[in-house]
């Protein structure tokens, strides 16, 4: 494959693999601790057990506390945006599960048939992404630990109900008590790139570029920690970076054309000093942008920029026209590029505009029944026999009521904790079942043990209780992204203090301990006898995502430019997409964590995510804007530019098959054609703006993915 040294990572063995995922188990990254996040999750936890212990029914208290804890945790997963429907499908369904846990636990055969088929179902729903997954656990988890309990079809109705209360508590909260974004060492790193590569655009064409590489990698590596994977916001930062690298190399090879010109310096020198000026006080402002969480204006340098490049466009240097017409053509790239920059720190800045402790109105929206059929789709594509979510749901199913069943023949005092390790452990790759597995041992030790030591000194009453579990609650939730083996010490000592009001003491750590060390034995047995195949079918996923994407496009364009399109068929198109690129998503993130030896390149396989994300957004904005009447008249430039659209995405796509992807499209001169003939027919500028990006997206595709950019003429 072209560019297949770029696609993995130098191979360093199974062993190298796991000392790595090891080191990144026990890490801290100070930069993602979260002391208001964790405040503002806490509070709705802290609350519910206050009011449950206030009326004096410490079974409400802490099954609420719980059902609180779980959403929290789900919340933080799925940062940095909280979807309400699916916190409320898992505050259902972890009240389905507590009801049918407590009903059948006194028929033992139905009990574990029943937690079979539950386990399967939560196994299954890893393919719909990392959220989706999260609930599939806390469904196990609440079948495990509240389904011990026998009760009437009554009391394990209140007992749901309580949990159901607990979440839809959370939920409210985190919807009014907005936590603010986490990433503040993210961005600082990341405007820290914008000002090195606005610092090489002044620097003189002989200067040295290593520097701002080893910034922007220093950037890379910061936004590539395991606990971001999936978060919208840093998808967005990711695209910026991906952008700014791209400017480097622009600027790079226009420090070549400079040093050439320098012996014959053309009539226009002036301009192209100022538009390189211009670059960098555009890329100083973005820096300020990314900083602030402030949406950037449209200031002087973006004006002096484009009116900079409108004139080299059109007046081109007579003397030596080649090396000036490419430079006139690297410095357009990078306005484009800049644009959709500003593009994206605008939407950081519009999901960024959330604070803590600021009351706000939730909107609601009606649900898109488009969006549960790609659902339906991606989970009937799992139950076929190559699927990793299959395998994971299989030995979901297997390992959990084993552990059920060995926890019951050891007679363990508290043996659903083995069940509920063998379901917050197992996982489908391996990388994150090691650090999960030896994460959760040292941080249940840690808890366990913390926990232990406080009760057992203090002896507190309920009202030191409380502040112990608003203590516990704050420090797991700000230490959650930040090391996993510090939030689940947390969360282990939080669930241990408030089970402490009950009738479980909480001096057996050790027992813990135990329970846990078994569970991972457990999870780890089940996945080495069944283990999910090595890039589980990440390329596969990569081409067919380009591919739909492609084919929604050309309809698209076919659209915008007023030709017959049948609006089924576009919608079709549109969930195909959308569900190639949740399936690439999920793909991706399995394959990421595995060992070195075989895993895809993290750095990339996120970029091409983003990317893909950015098309698809743009498609969808196209689209939306042609219907409701924004479309040209028919025109060659516009169809010429939907042609090279569909030839482009098709390019990367043969590369993630393995095919000749054909020579380069010249995407930006195809895009300043149709741009004119859109001007011209008064079509609405935001046409404009959507293709510009798109050409943006596609072009940092082809890059990412080895592929040339421009033609050896531009």
């Amino acid at each position: 494959m072209k560019g297949a040294a770029t696609r993995h990572e130098r191979p360093g063995g199974s062993v190298a693999g796991t000392r790595r995922a090891l080191r990144e188990t026990l890490a801290v990254d100070r930069g993602l601790l979260a002391p208001v996040v964790g405040a503002v999750t806490a509070a709705p936890v802290v609350a519910l057990y206050a009011v449950g212990q206030a009326l004096s029914n410490p079974t409400s208290a802490i099954a609420m506390a719980i059902g609180a804890e779980l959403i929290a945790i789900v919340s933080l997963i799925a940062a940095p945006r909280l979807s309400v429907a699916w916190a409320l499908l898992d505050a259902l369904a972890m009240g389905v599960a507590v009801f049918a846990g407590v009903v059948s636990v006194s028929t033992p055969w139905l009990h574990v048939s029943l937690l079979v088929a539950w386990c399967f179902g939560a196994g299954l729903v890893v393919v719909l992404g990392l959220t989706a997954g999260a609930i599939g656990s806390q469904a196990i988890i609440a079948y495990v630990v509240f389904g011990r309990f026998s009760g009437s079809a009554s009391s394990a109705g209140h007992l749901a109900a309580y949990v159901i209360v607990g979440a839809v508590v959370e939920v409210a909260a985190l919807l009014v008590l907005r936590a603010p974004p986490t990433l503040r060492e993210q961005r600082a790193r990341l405007a820290d790139a914008c000002d090195a590569v606005a610092g090489l655009a002044r620097a003189p064409a002989s200067s040295n570029a290593i520097a701002t590489l080893v910034v922007l990698d220093d950037a890379e590596r910061i936004l590539a920690a395991p606990s971001l994977f999936g978060r919208t916001d840093v998808g967005d930062l990711r695209g910026v970076l991906d952008q700014l690298r791209r400017v480097r190399l622009e600027l790079t090879t226009i420090a070549g054309l400079r040093q050439r010109l320098l012996q014959r310096p053309p009539a226009g020198v002036e301009d192209l000093r100022r538009a390189r000026e211009a670059v960098a006080d555009v890329l100083v402002e973005l820096a300020g942008a990314v900083r602030t969480r402030v949406a950037p204006s449209w200031s002087a340098a973006t004006s002096t920029l484009e009116a900079a490049l409108a004139r080299l466009e059109d007046h081109v240097e007579p003397v030596d026209p080649v090396l000036v017409g490419q430079y006139v053509t690297h410095l357009g790239a990078i306005g484009g590029q800049l644009r959709s920059m500003r593009h994206l720190t605008v939407d950081l800045a519009r999901d960024n505009a959330r604070t803590a402790w600021r009351v706000g109105r939730p909107t609601w929206q009606r649900a898109d029944a488009t969006d549960w059929r790609g659902e339906l789709t991606l989970l009937r594509d799992a139950l076929r026999s190559w699927s990793p979510a299959l395998r994971h749901a299989v030995r979901l199913a297997v390992a959990v009521p084993a552990a059920v069943l060995i926890a019951t023949w050891l007679s363990l005092p508290r043996g659903y904790w083995v069940a509920f390790s063998v379901a917050v452990i197992l996982k489908p790759d391996y990388s994150t079942l090691l650090r999960r597995g030896v994460g959760r041992v040292v941080g249940t030790a840690l808890g366990a043990t913390l926990a232990a030591l406080v009760v057992s000194l203090l002896h507190p009453n309920a009202a030191a209780t409380t502040v112990l579990i608003g203590l516990s609650a704050w420090a797991a939730f700000t230490t959650w992204s930040a090391s996993f083996v510090l939030g689940v010490g947390f969360i282990t000592a939080l669930v241990l203090v408030i089970l402490s009001t009950s009738s479980e003491p909480v001096t057996t750590a050790a027992d813990r301990l135990l329970d846990v060390v078994i569970g991972g034995v457990i999870a780890f047995a089940v996945y080495l006898a069944w283990p999910t195949p090595p890039r589980a079918g990440v390329v596969d996923a990569e081409r067919d995502l380009f591919s739909a994407l492609g084919d929604y496009l050309a309809a698209t364009m076919r659209l915008v430019s007023s030709q017959p399109v049948d609006g089924d068929h576009l919608v079709e198109l549109s969930r195909h997409a959308r569900v190639a690129w949740a399936r690439t998503e999920a793909a991706v993130g399995r394959s990421v964590e595995e060992p070195g030896a075989t895993r895809v390149n993290p750095a990339e396989g996120r970029s091409l995510l983003t990317v893909g994300l950015r098309i698809l957004r743009a498609t969808h904005a196209l689209r939306t804007e042609a219907e409701r009447g924004a479309r040209s008249a028919p025109n060659q430039a516009l169809s010429d530019l939907g042609w090279d659209f569909a030839r482009a995405l098709g390019r990367i796509s043969a590369h993630f098959e393995d095919r000749e992807p054909g020579p380069p499209v010249a995407l930006r001169e195809r895009y300043r054609a149709a741009k004119r003939h859109l001007d011209a027919d008064e079509v609405a500028p935001t046409i404009a703006s959507h293709l510009d990006e798109l050409v943006n997206a596609i072009n940092t595709g082809a890059h990412l993915a080895g592929l040339e950019t421009m033609t050896p003429t531009d």
